[in-house]
C-alpha cells in the first residue's frame, strides 16, 4: 500500500476556508475556464451555416458551475447530432475532442486565478 502526503495542502485549505471573497475567486476561474473553452468549442465546431458556431455560448458561473455548450434555442438545439450522428449522419464530435484537448489547460487556467485571489 502506498502513502502519498501532500505538503501545505492544509495551509491552502486553511486560506481557502479564510478567504472572505472565496466566491468571487471561485466565480473568476470558473468563468475564465469557461471562457477558454468556449473559444476552444467554437474552434472545433464543423461549419455548414455557422449557426451552431454562433450559438456557442457560456452561462455566468453560479453554484460552482459553467455552463459552455451550444443554446437551447434556435437551430443549434440540434447540436447533439452533430456531436454523436444520426442514422443517416455520421457523428462530427466537436465538444467532447475540445474538452478533452484542453482539459489540463482549463486546470491552469483555474489555478491560476485561485493562486491569484489567495496571492499567492
Amino acid at each position: 500500500m502506498a502513502n502519498i502526503t501532500f505538503e501545505g495542502l492544509a495551509d491552502l485549505q486553511r486560506q481557502l476556508a479564510n478567504l472572505s471573497n472565496r466566491t468571487n475567486v471561485e466565480k473568476k476561474a470558473l468563468e475564465a475556464a469557461g471562457e477558454h473553452l468556449q473559444n476552444a468549442i467554437i474552434y472545433s465546431v464543423p461549419v455548414k451555416t455557422g449557426a451552431l458556431k454562433e450559438s456557442i455560448t457560456k452561462s455566468d458561473a453560479m453554484g460552482g458551475k459553467v455552463f459552455v455548450g451550444p443554446s437551447q434555442q434556435g437551430p443549434a438545439f440540434r447540436a447533439h447530432f452533430v456531436e454523436f450522428g444520426t442514422s443517416k449522419m455520421p457523428a462530427q464530435p466537436f465538444m467532447r475532442p475540445a474538452f478533452e484537448r484542453e482539459k489540463s489547460t482549463l486546470e491552469r487556467i483555474m489555478a491560476d486565478e485561485i493562486r491569484r485571489g489567495l496571492n499567492i
